[in-house]
């Protein structure tokens, strides 16, 4: 068997081989010569996207957030990633933003520390990094990630009894963060990052306490094209039309788990009716209702007292913010219950969402429901929005 240090030096080889051989197979632009340039419109205002290859390194400090993972609390993640982004560059990202985001896919590989404990590692995804400002020789930015991973040792009552943060191979993954850009070269830049990060199954299967930590990432980026970002003097939709304001009613469906030490999943169902207000370019304000049917409510009463009846309904209300990405909505929202019969975990829970406008005013996407520390559902939904 490998030790550590063999396959850390084996990732890092591949990711460095695989980075070499993409921009030896990409094409180069030819140099255009200098008094061309100024005759040449496309000089004046691309409209071309600009693909980036990277690589990067991140450390992080391992959080207990509730009792059964206080056996992680210390620990030192390390990630090994590769990334392909497409720094976007043309007019509709332009009146979406007033400014440049990027979007890009990354492929990773997780040492936990403590692997006869957790494991390791594989991960893939999308992410989704927003620029302040025109992207330059330095800039702030904003950093999403997410996606699945596969996770070499889930809890095992016989043979890792130990791990309580997964009980299964596939698990979800979620970071969120903030940091800076900064070209050393025309076509090369450095990030630094500062982020949370979160990997579980999203309750689909107990135990599922999570592995959550901070994390500090350095990482470089190549540009395959030498990139040109100006301001783009076109009309400006967002200053010559009237705010957005949205009326949705969504339908969801998920599966949940049983709690610990019960096994089995139960289905989640909902709707949501749903007020949405736009108060920046990219931003809306949401406020929402909501009605769901536990089904663990039900499972649980059947299996402990089944001579007892049980209200599975919970009503809530929720506020929130939606980021207007073009076609896809990202969502973060604050609930609170009114209605609950059957009590279980906090009165007080977050909502994420992510959608996209498939078809007219149909949107469909997830949404994932927790606690202060612990996953509720991950569901699918429909949305038909007025």
């Amino acid at each position: 068997m490998m030790s550590k240090k063999e396959i850390h030096s084996l990732v890092i080889a591949l990711i460095t081989i695989l980075l070499f051989s993409s921009t030896q197979l990409y094409p180069q632009s030819e140099e255009i010569p200098s008094d061309k340039k100024k005759s040449s419109p496309e000089n004046i205002l691309s409209n071309n996207n600009y693909l980036l290859l990277g690589f990067g390194y991140t450390t992080g400090y391992m959080i207990s957030h509730a009792k059964e993972v206080v056996n992680l609390r210390g620990l030192n993640p390390r990630t090994y990633e590769l990334d392909i982004n497409w720094h976007l560059n043309n007019d509709n990202v332009w009146n979406n933003f007033q400014s440049y985001p990027r979007v890009g896919v990354f492929l990773a590989f997780h040492d936990f520390e403590n692997d006869d404990l957790l494991g390791y590692g594989f991960s893939g995804g999308i992410s989704f990094t927003y620029f302040f400002g025109i992207p330059s020789d330095f800039n702030f930015h904003l950093k999403g990630k997410g996606g699945a991973s596969y996770l070499t040792k889930p809890f095992n009552k016989s043979k890792n009894p130990q791990n309580m943060a997964y009980s299964t191979h596939l698990n979800y993954l979620i970071s969120v963060g903030a940091g800076i850009s900064f070209k050393i070269q025309k076509q090369m830049e450095i990030q630094i990052d500062g982020s949370m990060n979160h990997q579980s199954n999203a309750a689909f299967l107990e135990p599922n306490g999570g592995i959550n930590y901070w994390a500090i990432a350095l990482s470089t980026n190549y540009f395959l094209d030498q990139p040109q970002f100006k301001e783009r003097n076109i009309p400006d939709l967002y200053l010559t039309s009237d705010k957005k304001t949205r009326w949705d009613v969504s339908f969801s469906w998920g599966i949940s788990s049983m709690p610990y030490p019960l096994p089995g999943q139960v289905p989640m169902y909902g709707i949501t009716v749903l007020r949405s207000w736009q108060t920046w370019r990219f931003v809306a304000f949401t406020f929402a209702a909501e009605l769901e049917r536990n089904g663990r409510a039900v499972e649980i009463t059947r299996r402990i007292n089944p001579e007892l009846d049980v209200d599975p309904l919970r009503a809530s209300l929720l506020g929130g913010i939606d980021f207007l990405m073009g076609s896809t909505i990202f969502s973060i929202q604050i609930g609170g219950y009114v209605h609950r019969p059957f009590v279980e975990k906090d009165d007080v829970y977050q909502r994420w969402g992510l959608m996209y406008n498939f078809y007219e005013n149909i949107y469909a996407g997830l949404s994932f429901k927790s606690y202060r520390n612990s996953a509720d559902h991950l569901s699918a939904r429909i949305t038909f929005s007025f």
